[in-house]
């Protein structure tokens, strides 16, 4: 039996945060998702982040899949321990490009290879590609 891994979505799954996205879809423009100042300040959690401290506490993995690039990886693990998670890993996906879900499906998929993997995100073009990753995945509602 597969040891079972959570993967969750950051903004507007487990926090709510002040970062916006706007512009076209093919071109986004973040903002905030660079400032970690603001991400430790400004968050707020949301109802999932419990059951993510839930699952991380009987012993289960706990990943952040996130559009953030690399350099907040640092902030989004101290914003966690700040609630007692400590992340297994935290996959900053911004600095690849703009195919988010794209991106976030190849490391799902990867994961899946050797764990049973729940993954929750908010956002449905990271939830359709998702679906082939052979993680479970469940869409939250904010």
């Amino acid at each position: 039996m597969k040891q079972k891994a959570f993967v969750f979505d950051l903004d507007g799954t487990l926090f709510e945060t002040s970062a916006e996205i706007l512009g076209s879809p093919s071109s986004p423009d973040f903002i905030e998702f660079g400032d970690a100042t603001m991400l430790l300040t400004e968050s707020f959690p949301l109802p999932l982040l419990y059951f993510a401290k839930e699952v991380h506490d009987e012993g289960h993995k706990v990943y952040i899949l996130t559009a953030r690039k690399n350099i907040m990886a640092k902030a989004i693990r101290k914003l966690l321990r700040g609630y007692g998670i400590d992340a297994e890993f935290v996959f900053c996906v911004g600095d690849r490009g703009f195919d988010i879900p794209s991106y976030k499906a190849e490391i799902l998929s990867q994961l899946s290879t050797d764990l049973a993997v729940y993954y929750y995100d908010d956002e449905v073009p990271n939830l359709i590609l998702a679906q082939n990753s052979g993680a479970k995945v469940f869409k939250v509602f904010s």
